[in-house]
């Protein structure tokens, strides 16, 4: 009987009680045994953590650390490795705390990564959260202009499962919302990049794996059930909050990642592009002004960080 290698779960939270501990009880019962729970709570309010701590003070599998700070995502995740990387693991798991993992998931990532010599960064099957078959995610095809915009390939986070996406497939992009590499891929190119606070650092993690020569694999063997943006402003996923934020990642991923030829292309039309599709539908749509103001800001401010590229500590003016 093989021994099975030892996985670290990572998941960050910030204020979401029932999410996490739902989320931490479908990991526990994964048919995989070889794990830790790695949980960093981004200085959530005392009642919040309180009550974590009481959740999971039986289970020895999982470890529950408070950060004194909102350190954002990016933050969580890091400091979630550097403390995991303590245990020797072979793979890390980083997950969404609004999720629900199905048992057989965990296993099928060490399956798949073993079987291409631990040389990828593999995911699967993402359905909307109380759904049994809407398909939210499955990847994104490569951009075939070799740019950064890779388009998903469910359609609208909202497609029925039957069985058009049962082969396991390489992609152009994949989303952190639950995804395994090794940990050699973790000491050879890092962590998430400090230059992203909240959203985009996935994509710039796996572009710095492709360059590194891992592939980015789905496999449909693998399911988990995804509410989205639950921590993130309120859940309201057109806050302008997120607007900046986005339009900072996209703006950045493009400065960090594009040949040096595109970079100015790609900005110049991205942000046009931007501006004239939010003036419309304010216009003609009932949109929110103030998502054409965040997109404007956004710009304003991705140009300073562009001179010097400093490090993201969440500044959001919305």
């Amino acid at each position: 009987m093989n021994e099975e290698q030892k996985v670290s779960v990572i998941l960050v939270n910030y204020n979401q009680l029932e999410y996490t501990i739902k989320c931490v009880q479908s990991i526990l019962n994964s048919n995989y045994s070889n794990f830790e729970i790695v949980i960093i709570d981004n200085c959530s309010r005392d009642e919040i953590y309180s009550s974590l701590v009481d959740s999971f003070k039986e289970y020895d599998k999982v470890n529950l650390v408070r950060s004194d700070t909102n350190l954002g995502y990016v933050g969580g995740v890091n400091l979630g490795l550097a403390l995991s990387s303590k245990a020797s693991p072979e793979y890390f798991l980083i997950m969404n705390n609004d999720t629900l993992i199905a048992q057989e998931s965990m296993g099928t990532f060490v399956e798949t990564c073993k079987r291409h010599g631990n040389k990828i960064i593999v995911s699967g099957k993402v359905y909307n959260y109380g759904t049994e078959d809407s398909l939210q995610y499955i990847g994104q095809r490569e951009d075939p202009e070799g740019g950064i915009n890779q388009v998903s390939i469910v359609k609208n986070r909202d497609e029925k499962d039957i069985g058009q996406y049962d082969s396991e497939m390489e992609m152009g992009m994949l989303d952190d919302i639950y995804w395994m590499f090794p940990k050699a891929l973790y000491e050879e190119i890092g962590g998430y990049s400090e230059y992203f606070f909240l959203y985009g650092e996935q994509n710039e993690f796996a572009l710095r794996a492709k360059k590194a020569g891992y592939k980015l694999i789905y496999t449909p063997n693998a399911k988990l059930w995804h509410e989205g943006g639950a921590s993130t402003c309120d859940g309201n996923k057109k806050s302008p909050r997120i607007e900046y934020w986005t339009t900072m990642a996209t703006l950045k991923l493009a400065v960090l990642h594009l040949p040096e030829g595109k970079k100015e292309q790609f900005v110049s039309k991205w942000i046009i592009r931007m501006m004239l599709k939010k003036i419309y539908l304010f216009l003609f749509r009932k949109g929110n002004f103030n998502s054409i103001k965040a997109v404007y800001v956004a710009w304003r401010h991705f140009k300073v960080w562009r001179e010097i590229k400093f490090k993201d500590n969440g500044y959001n003016p919305f």
